[in-house]
């Protein structure tokens, strides 16, 4: 494999046996700082897709003042370290030299690896010297241009120039137009909102909830998401939201569901929304019946369903995570659920509903927000693969 990411050899193995001693009783190599916290917020009370976007745009503001640097030519700047934290530097007398080291957030540094044929994981792990020796000989390699986004005077994000900034702002405000010209901007209600390097907003609409068991309702909408740093493009997803247990299922994979990556023009942003958020509500609309389905779809194994949920890429923790959820929800019910042996637990009837369910409950304890969101995705395949 071509070795893109270390200096030349001559200048690694130039290290004399004390430097190379001195080295091992240096400190730790230096770190980067954290990315805008990652939150995900359930409402107990539905919210106003107004009140949902002053709180995205609240917790932007927390963050930091935003700005952004373009970068003619990454030759131009330095990579440093200072307190222990890896900066990037313009070179004296260059466009943005003036604002001295700028710290680099985790993301960030990911991304300005990427830019410069660097690997990131490595180069964490590297003295001071060596990484400093490391990447700004991969800085100097040849010409690239980049945009550093920047909040708080720290770069959290570091992207190409075919990058187009749809952000958040920008995004929310679409959105609202969108939702307005069709009539839904005061029926749609935000059940959940998340923040981080990536934005979501779960809306649904409650005045057409369905009924699917006694008191076991289930409204339909759409995750509106957004990243202003590259982790995700513009997307609209229809969901299905459980008011019982605040789960939900995200049909990412439905053809409905709409993703426009951050180049061109801001202006087809406006266009593809007011197409889209029609046709993602009537794919989430149509999810319902999914369910509906479901509830009366027996499985005489639950323990063999869980061990073909593989086949959707669950690993063992995760179906062991599920098949516990499954016999949570069974006790809650009134079931007897004798024994401490979870397979032998799990070998009893079921409903593919009840299956359904249990994945997106488990879903919803994932504190990280991606994996929470897979999770979601796979109760929609695994539904729509059962009943679809």
């Amino acid at each position: 494999m071509k070795a893109l990411a270390l200096a030349p050899q001559s200048t690694v193995h130039s290290l004399s046996q004390p430097r190379l001693q001195a080295a091992a009783q240096a400190p730790g190599p230096p770190q980067t700082r954290p990315n805008q916290a990652e939150q995900w917020h359930e409402h107990s009370q539905s919210l106003s897709f107004e009140e949902a976007a002053a709180l995205v745009r609240g917790a932007h503001a927390a963050d930091g003042v935003r700005e952004e640097v373009e970068v003619p030519d990454l030759r131009d700047w330095v990579f440093g370290a200072r307190g222990g934290e890896m900066t990037l530097e313009a070179r004296r007398g260059g466009e943005g030299s003036m604002r001295g080291p700028l710290p680099l957030r985790d993301l960030a540094f990911t991304q300005l690896c990427q830019r410069i044929g660097a690997p990131a994981g490595f180069i964490r792990e590297l003295p001071e010297a060596l990484q400093l020796t490391n990447m700004n000989w991969r800085l100097q390699v040849e010409e690239r241009s980049a945009r550093l986004r920047l909040s708080n005077g720290e770069v959290r994000g570091v992207l190409g120039e075919s990058y187009s900034a749809f952000d958040d702002d920008s995004v929310l405000e679409a959105v609202g137009e969108a939702l307005d010209r069709a009539g839904l901007l005061r029926e749609v209600r935000a059940r959940a909102t998340a923040v981080g390097t990536h934005t979501i907003l779960r809306l649904t609409l409650p005045t057409e909830s369905v009924a699917i068991k006694v008191r076991d309702v289930i409204e339909y909408g759409l995750d509106v998401g957004n990243s202003e740093l590259g982790v995700r493009s513009v997307q609209l997803i229809p969901v299905t939201y459980r008011l019982l247990c605040k789960n939900g299922m995200r049909g990412r994979y439905a053809q409905a569901a709409m993703r426009l990556r951050h180049v061109g023009e801001s202006e087809r942003l406006h266009e593809r929304l007011l197409d889209a958020i029609p046709r993602a509500l009537e794919a989430a609309r149509a999810d319902i019946a999914l369910w509906t389905r479901a509830a009366s779809a027996l499985v005489t194994s639950a323990l063999a369903e869980l061990q073909g949920l593989r086949t959707l890429g669950l690993r063992r923790g995760e179906q062991d995570a599920v098949g516990r959820q499954l016999l949570a929800a069974a006790e809650a019910g009134g079931a007897n659920v004798a024994g401490d042996d979870l397979e032998e637990a799990l070998r009893v009837p079921t409903t593919l509903y009840d299956v359904a369910n249990a994945i997106t409950a488990t879903a919803r304890e994932r504190g990280d927000v991606a994996k929470r969101l897979a999770l979601e995705e796979v109760g929609y395949r695994y539904l729509a693969r059962a009943v679809g």
